[in-house]
């Protein structure tokens, strides 16, 4: 074999093989990196012994009605003789426990507001009312005398009408 000849067939081997070396390394990179994002989402998606922190972008189910919350409603209904009112209202991912409250005009309200879940807040347009944008766990007073009668909305306000339009809203009714 001719040292002349054998020079660019040796050169096209060698070029030949770095480029399929190259190749093979690049598609083990690229396997792995693919099984670490598949190990991160699947480790995600598992559940595990701590304790999972809700999404709160995603409706939830709201909470029940505690007892006193009962009893609260109960004394703004017909039957009540009180003209100083408490209810304690918790919020959440889209929604407000209890979403209907009931009082007599000339009452004078008093609203606990509860965070429980997420960032939220409580707007009663019609009566001047606005709680703090308050987080997980927070709690905020809001005082007003219920002065007309009528059905008013109350609603939170964050995400500019966002949670509204997800169906976080209630009702004041004054009789």
């Amino acid at each position: 074999m001719d040292n002349k000849n054998s020079r660019p067939i040796l050169i096209w081997i060698i070029v030949i093989l770095a480029v399929l070396l190259i190749g093979v390394l690049v598609k083990q990179g690229t396997d792995k990196n693919v099984e670490r994002e598949s190990k991160t989402n699947s480790m995600s998606q598992e559940p595990n012994n701590s304790v999972a922190t809700p999404d709160y972008m995603k409706p939830q189910i709201p909470a029940t009605l505690t007892d006193d919350q009962k009893t609260e409603l109960k004394a703004g209904s017909t039957d009540h003789q009180a003209t100083n009112l408490t209810f304690n209202i918790s919020g959440g991912s889209f929604f407000f426990t209890p979403n209907e409250i009931r009082v007599k005009q000339g009452d004078k309200v008093k609203i606990i507001f509860t965070n429980v879940g997420g960032t939220h807040n409580f707007i009663l347009p019609d009566f001047s009312v606005e709680s703090k944008t308050i987080q997980t766990g927070e709690t905020d007073t809001l005082e007003f005398v219920a002065d007309k009668k009528g059905v008013f909305e109350f609603y939170c306000g964050v995400g500019k009408g966002y949670h509204r339009q997800m169906g976080q809203i209630g009702v004041l009714l004054v009789e």
